[in-house]
């Protein structure tokens, strides 16, 4: 958690499950859930399955068609186990393909989505009782293997960790139809990040560390050159719109994202986001360029 005021009582018990002498130990927020993406985005597509007439498609968006008003009328798609190809009829189209929505400028003219991709590794062991019983957060500084280990333990009974530095650069050409890393499947895991990472946790805890991760894994994190996500109506084209580059925090955003791109959609207008500061249209103006800086500060691998 974060935001609130350190715990006042009685100190809290020292963290068993780590090793060394613990210099701070704070409640920092008695109000804060920890979200596991799993489960929120299952609960999420189980809902929208309840929708009349909603269906999940597993495929390739090969393009998004237009009349001659430049009205979006549907899509056409690749299936994925088939290879089958369908246009589905559509007045309205959301592109929200994380990093990969740099596709969007193939389909709409004139459109610009500058976005790196960052690939994070990450890791996750098994928590042990002690971890069950005593679930801190931790947020450690850049170690000795370039990590900056978090830990988050869940309640499925793993303890996840990212930070683990190190993480690679990729930019726009990569991820286009014909790019070496333009499907989500082709993305790789450094094992070199996965070791220094290891070692830098068994550093911390020995008792849930020894053994190695159970799973290792890596993400393709969306960044804009400006670090703001990317949510709104795509200039010169009806019924198109952008919702990406939310980096690490898309999990975390997806809700309040999702209701205010509804009320765009369905309303005219999001009533409870502010989505002017993210339009689609401020890469279109010839002020920003891509890169991993804005300015002199880092874009992605500080959070």
């Amino acid at each position: 958690g974060g935001g609130g005021a350190p715990f006042s009582g009685p100190p809290p018990p020292l963290v068993s499950w780590l090793d060394g002498e613990i210099t701070r130990c704070d409640v920092m927020d008695r109000g804060t859930a920890q979200v596991t993406p799993k489960e929120l985005v299952d609960a999420m597509h189980r809902e929208c399955g309840k929708v009349r007439g909603a269906r999940t498609v597993f495929a390739e968006v090969v393009d998004v068609v237009l009349n001659e008003n430049d009205e979006v009328v549907g899509v056409d798609v690749k299936h994925e186990k088939s290879n089958e190809l369908e246009r589905i009829e559509a007045t309205h189209v959301v592109v929200a393909m994380g990093p990969w929505s740099v596709r969007a400028e193939t389909w709409f003219e004139g459109l610009k989505v500058p976005m790196t991709g960052i690939k994070s590794v990450s890791l996750l062991f098994k928590a042990n009782a002690l971890v069950e019983k005593e679930p801190a957060a931790l947020f450690c500084a850049e170690d000795e293997n370039a990590c900056h280990l978090e830990v988050y333990p869940r309640s499925t009974g793993e303890v996840y960790i990212c930070g683990c530095g190190g993480s690679e650069y990729v930019d726009s050409g990569r991820l286009m139809p014909g790019g070496d890393l333009d499907r989500a499947d082709l993305v790789s895991t450094d094992e070199l990040r996965v070791r220094a990472a290891s070692a830098s946790f068994l550093g911390l805890s020995k008792s849930v560390g020894t053994g190695g991760p159970e799973k290792t894994q890596t993400c393709m994190r969306p960044c804009s050159p400006d670090a703001l996500p990317v949510m709104g109506r795509v200039p010169g084209f009806k019924g198109a719109y952008l919702q990406c580059a939310h980096n690490c925090w898309g999990i975390l955003w997806a809700p309040v994202s999702g209701k205010a791109m509804a009320e765009l959609i369905c309303d005219g207008v999001a009533t409870c986001a502010e989505l002017a500061p993210f339009s689609p249209a401020r890469f279109m103006k010839g002020k920003t360029k891509k890169g991993r800086k804005m300015g002199t500060r880092d874009v992605g691998e500080q959070w």
